[in-house]
């Protein structure tokens, strides 16, 4: 499964590509906004695996319509912009998603968000990857704390497990740097949980492929100070 503006892109293309004259095509100027904002998000969405089109599809979706200068008139597609274009929105949309990155992500972080990525769903393979970091908190409560009730707020497991006088130690706190550390992953997990795990549990968040893969090795490096 594509992301949902290269799905966009690559079904107005099909259709204009049945036009028989390429030059006789006018499109709507809502239609020229859409179709450029999907060409600059499939640029931001794949800065990262392929940096040199980032600049060279901001500069298509900058000509590929001409304006007649004329109001009534609508925009008319420019046949030699959408030939460029098609060359690279066949390799993308084509293309298998490189999976490369997975080789150094948590066991347990690939178990249950890999798959979801490989199909291009990437803002479920993040969401995913931060509840296990928060399954792996509880069980943690659990096994260091038996007798206690577990607390419903991860707020509460986090600070019972990773403060100052925390049930796990994971670190020589004897030592500055040691107690820098402690301080640095507390704040790290109780930031993650903040910025992607609450606004996810109230809402559906749409997340880039770099911001999907940020979440995913956040919650890899914190999965892996979890199993210490």
């Amino acid at each position: 499964m594509k992301n949902n503006q290269l799905d966009a892109l690559h079904e107005w293309m099909n259709r204009v590509k049945n036009t028989p004259d390429l030059g006789a095509v006018f499109v709507t100027p809502a239609d020229v906004q859409s179709i450029s904002g999907w060409i600059k998000q499939v640029a931001d969405d794949f800065e990262v695996e392929y940096p040199f089109y980032k600049s060279y599809l901001n500069a298509i979706a900058q000509k590929l319509f001409v304006y007649l200068g004329n109001p009534m008139v609508m925009p008319k597609l420019n046949p030699a912009v959408f030939g460029e274009l098609c060359v690279i929105e066949w390799h993308l949309y084509n293309r298998p998603i490189d999976l490369q990155f997975w080789n150094n992500i948590h066991p347990r972080i690939c178990k249950i968000s890999k798959q979801l990525y490989a199909d291009g769903h990437f803002s479920a393979s993040a969401e995913k990857a931060v509840k296990e970091v928060e399954t792996r908190l509880r069980e943690l409560f659990r096994e260091l704390k038996p007798t206690a009730t577990v607390p419903s707020k991860i707020g509460d497991i986090i600070g019972a497990l990773l403060s100052e006088n925390g049930a796990y130690h994971f670190v020589d706190t004897s030592t500055t740097s040691g107690k820098d550390y402690r301080r640095g992953i507390q704040s790290l997990v109780e930031g993650m949980f903040a910025a992607y795990r609450n606004p996810s549990a109230h809402e559906n968040i749409e997340y880039s492929r770099r911001e999907a893969e940020e979440q995913i090795m956040l919650a890899s490096q914190l999965m892996y100070v979890l199993q210490k």
